[in-house]
């Protein structure tokens, strides 16, 4: 191979790397890993085994021992930034983030062209002692709290709160009409607020809304009869599932504060009104503080929601208490909403830009609490009778009486 043609496949296989290195994963990612990596070595400097990052000098079984005791201390210690074990944590790491821990140490140490002693050579299959290790863990985890959905009753009890005549302005009111437009759209906050570590996700912005009327016609932003709109299109331009420009729709409703038009219309023309130099970039969650623009957060969003649940008295109004929802209730409030009105699971995946059914996970068991009609269906049928099993005495004459006749099935658990 002549000198020109290595140098042709080593600055594309460069370009490859960078690529590898650098956008292939989200920022957040490579700090992860990172991470992982200077408490590795830092574990292995305590440990007396500095000087060997990648236990080439021990055998397959004294790694398995220095790799279960790291997890093990991963689990449960305390890190400084530069990766020090500074002491014992109030409560151990669950078994996910150890599992993506044990993922980015293989990772890295594939990067540095060494085989990843946690799983079987040239192999993605984890070695027994790792995986009985992680099942452990998740063993000892205490239950998963799933953060309760949001309702609508709430959303109108924190546009009451947020608006009063000279102060419809405020932040507070701001992040109200935020989260009422959400709901209708089951935004993930990092949609709607600027989130403390952003990620892929871009946040709405103003060139991403468009305004229709019933016979098809885009109506302008500054149209004063903007908020009158027949239906409203919100474009979400990079998710988290990695889907770009992705479009959905929604219909004026009569209600005066749950609709997608009017509060996106007044979140447009408060900017256009406020905000200095303001473009189709400008994100939806913008506002002008005395000289500057800043941007609505997640955490301000929180704080808000969970005052208004407080302040209007928790579980007995709501049927939930300040500390049982977040962010995250606004997305899987939209979809319980939908459930309860008995649309299908694929219809929510389809509206709310799920890839799979995982919604379900977190309104199933409030769809437990609220769904109360369970208990007299379970006793319309009196007995079950199995046809590959006839019971002894003169046959049935008829298929719907008090007895439902039923092929034998099982439930496999």
């Amino acid at each position: 191979m002549s000198a020109t043609q290595q140098h042709f496949i080593l600055d594309f296989a460069n370009s490859a790397n960078r690529s590898i290195v650098l956008d292939s994963k989200q920022e957040g990612s490579h700090e992860t890993r990172d991470r992982v990596w200077r408490r590795w070595k830092g574990f292995l400097t305590k440990a007396g085994l500095r000087g060997d990052t990648f236990l080439t000098s021990l055998s397959p079984d004294e790694q398995a021992i220095v790799l279960k005791s790291f997890l093990s201390c991963y689990r449960s210690a305390e890190w400084s930034n530069a990766g020090r074990v500074l002491g014992t944590r109030a409560k151990p790491l669950v078994a996910s983030t150890v599992r993506d821990a044990a993922g980015h140490l293989a990772a890295s140490f594939r990067i540095h062209h060494q085989p990843s002693p946690l799983h079987f050579s040239n192999s993605t299959v984890m070695h027994p002692f790792v995986r009985s290790l992680l099942s452990a863990f998740a063993n000892l985890d205490p239950p998963k709290s799933r953060q309760k959905a949001i309702t609508p009753k709430l959303l109108r009890a924190m546009y009451r709160l947020s608006h009063h005549p000279g102060d419809e302005d405020s932040p507070f009111a701001i992040v109200s009409e935020l989260a009422c437009a959400g709901f209708f759209y089951a935004t993930r906050s990092c949609e709607i607020t600027t989130t403390p570590q952003p990620g892929r996700t871009r946040i709405i912005q103003l060139d991403g809304i468009t305004f229709w009327t019933q016979d098809g016609a885009i109506i302008a932003h500054d149209d004063p009869w903007l908020d009158t709109a027949y239906r409203v299109s919100v474009e979400f331009a990079d998710q988290k599932n990695k889907t770009k420009k992705d479009s959905r729709s929604q219909m004026r409703t009569d209600d005066p504060v749950l609709c997608p038009v009017r509060q996106l219309a007044s979140l447009i023309r408060r900017i256009h009104r406020t905000v200095p130099n303001w473009s189709g970039h400008t994100t939806i969650n913008s506002l002008q503080n005395a000289d500057s623009t800043e941007r609505l957060t997640s955490p301000y969003l929180l704080r808000q929601i969970r005052y208004t649940c407080s302040f209007f008295g928790g579980r007995p109004t709501f049927g939930f208490d300040a500390n049982e929802i977040g962010t995250k209730s606004i997305r899987s409030g939209a979809a319980m909403a939908l459930f309860l009105m008995n649309h299908s699971a694929d219809r929510i995946m389809i509206m709310g830009r799920w890839l799979s059914t995982a919604f379900l996970d977190y309104i199933r068991p409030q769809v437990l609490e609220w769904t109360n009609n369970m208990s007299s269906d379970m006793l319309r049928h009196d007995s079950f009778l199995d046809i590959a099993s006839p019971p002894p005495g003169p046959a049935s004459s008829t298929f719907n009486g008090s007895d439902l006749i039923m092929p034998r099935f099982h439930l496999r658990h």
